[in-house]
């Protein structure tokens, strides 16, 4: 043989010679045609959006709202207000999973209560310094706390986001 036998005419003709041969590939962009529009997202139909439907007055009434949400200062005139009544109080925060995950299940409860007998409302223990006074001093360490409440006094407790439970402890006082 001639030639000149090396590495790189060797792991040309096949042979291994430890070491890892290199390439020059670089990484390329490719730019590729677009879809159009029509293809990429179902068209939308007139009725597909509630943007689309016409305004009437009876869409935009609100329907009223069942779960009264009152501050500290409004906390003993509520009471009184509503002494006649069953008052079930949720002592909530903001920043509460529990609360948030009962928080649905609480207005509907209100909204299948007979309003004459039962009143739903909440606090938010952590809306101001008059707002976590109020629950320290009614004793509440966990959130969410319900209070029930007859002729403004408070006749039953319950600590925990448990629907079943609430209800239960509705039931019994009703």
């Amino acid at each position: 043989m001639s030639a000149l036998w090396t590495p790189s005419s060797q792991a040309a003709a096949g042979v291994r010679t430890g070491r890892v041969e290199r390439s020059c590939v670089r990484a390329m962009a490719v730019a590729l045609p677009r879809k159009p529009m029509s293809a990429r997202r179902p068209a939308r139909t007139e009725n597909a959006t509630l943007a689309s439907m016409p305004v009437t007055t009876d869409v935009a009434a609100a329907p009223a709202k069942v779960v009264h949400v009152i501050q500290a200062e409004e906390y003993h005139a509520f009471l009184s207000e509503h002494a006649d009544k069953l008052v079930t109080m949720d002592f909530y925060a903001v920043w509460c999973g529990p609360c948030k995950m009962i928080a649905p299940e609480l207005d509907r409860m209100a909204a299948e209560a007979d309003p004459s007998k039962l009143v739903f409302a909440k606090l938010d223990c952590g809306a101001s310094n008059e707002s976590k006074k109020l629950a320290m001093s009614l004793g509440i360490k966990a959130l969410p706390t319900f209070h029930l409440y007859k002729n403004s006094k408070l006749v039953d407790s319950m600590t925990g986001a448990k629907v079943k439970s609430l209800a239960e402890l509705i039931d019994k006082h009703m």
